[in-house]
């Protein structure tokens, strides 16, 4: 009885190791370039998966033998920097003593394409109603329309749009904008535009991102939808086409993965254009904010390159995962603000009240030290 009780505790233990294992190799991913290793880029998506197993470990350790719970323990502290990016708790927060600015950051899809030639739409009556200081928009296509500029304009007397991408960016500002200037990504899906913001006396520059999106079609995603029912068929295990399931599985996880891998590689080389500007930037500018549609999670080579020298609002001042795309069972948060070190982030929040485009929209308070 004692050598089965030996054999199921060290069985476990592997297990624990392996999840451990795994998640670590998720969390560290993030350094290597999809440029170079492609296949590995899209590791960070799995890594809620492996922080839940590994997790589960902890309880049943504390039944069998307390001591293992180290295992789970030790691997979490080696990965906690990915895992706070993933899911940070912030539950105690002060606020704010000095002059201040609201970020808000918003793909908007085209407004809902809601009645855009009258102005009635819920974006817009939310975007109004924000009452933040400044607003980075993406996928702008209707905001030309004069009945919808008109609206804007009531709460934002400064308003940019960048014309030259498919995916139109735009900014509104309670405060002047000084320059403006278009950020070469080298493809027309993705955009990048450069603001100077005169915010009572204080110059800040506003980085305003779309970065390269997977462009999964109709059909990729009834793909992954069906990828997901097929796993749950395969994990009952009663289903007589369960062999078909796993078939049919394995080769739209390889025709996923395909259109992962050369997504990744392009937003990874538009990742390091922004990064070396940052770095630039930061020789002759103090408050920088870049912000938007990064289509990455924050799991992932992009945010990790892109907050080597900023900090992630969100990370500093939001509690949970703070899913921000809300279709097709993807649940990630791909839309970020981060802030150089002259900032202090507040209440960063993904705000879900708001259903009319396929992301929720993302704001945090900025404190200027």
């Amino acid at each position: 009885m004692k050598i089965l009780r030996n054999i199921i505790r060290y069985t476990l233990a592997i297990i624990n190791i392996i999840c451990v294992a795994a998640m670590g190799v998720c969390s560290y991913s993030i350094y290597l370039s999809p440029e170079q290793f492609p296949n590995w880029s899209y590791l960070g998506m799995v890594l809620p998966a492996c922080i839940v197993l590994t997790l589960a470990f902890i309880p049943l350790w504390l039944i069998v033998k307390w001591k293992y719970t180290l295992i789970s323990i030790a691997g979490i502290a080696l990965c906690w920097n990915s895992i706070r990016n993933y899911c940070p708790i912030n539950p105690m927060q002060g606020t704010p003593t000095g002059k201040t600015l609201k970020i808000l950051s918003y793909n908007v899809y085209s407004f809902g394409g809601k009645a855009l030639d009258e102005g009635d739409s819920s974006v817009i009556e939310y975007i109004t109603a924000a009452e933040a200081d400044i607003v980075c928009l993406q996928e702008v296509n209707k905001i030309k329309r004069d009945a919808i500029r008109a609206r804007l304009d009531q709460a934002y007397p400064y308003i940019m749009v960048d014309n030259e991408s498919e995916t139109k960016n735009a900014i509104l500002s309670r405060h002047p904008i000084l320059t403006a200037d278009t950020i070469q990504l080298n493809t027309k899906s993705a955009s990048g535009c450069e603001y100077t913001i005169d915010a009572d006396g204080d110059t800040i520059v506003v980085i305003n991102l779309h970065l390269e999106s997977y462009q999964l079609d109709d059909d990729d995603k009834h793909m992954y939808k069906q990828m997901i029912k097929n796993s749950a068929m395969i994990g009952d295990n009663t289903s007589a086409a369960t062999d078909e399931a796993v078939i049919d599985m394995k080769q739209s996880f390889w025709w996923l993965e395909g259109k992962l891998a050369k997504a990744n590689s392009l937003r990874a080389r538009q990742a390091d254009i922004i990064a070396t500007r940052i770095d630039s930037l930061l020789n002759t500018h103090r408050h920088i904010i870049v912000c938007g549609d990064f289509n990455d999670s924050p799991v992932s080579y992009v945010h990790q390159r892109l907050t080597q020298q900023l900090n992630d609002a969100y990370t500093q001042s939001g509690n949970g995962p703070g899913w921000s795309y809300n279709r097709n069972a993807m649940y990630f948060r791909i839309d970020h603000i981060l802030a150089s070190e002259s900032f202090t982030s507040y209440g960063a929040k993904v705000d879900k009240t708001v259903q009319e485009s396929d992301h929720y929209p993302i704001f945090c308070t900025l404190e200027i030290r």
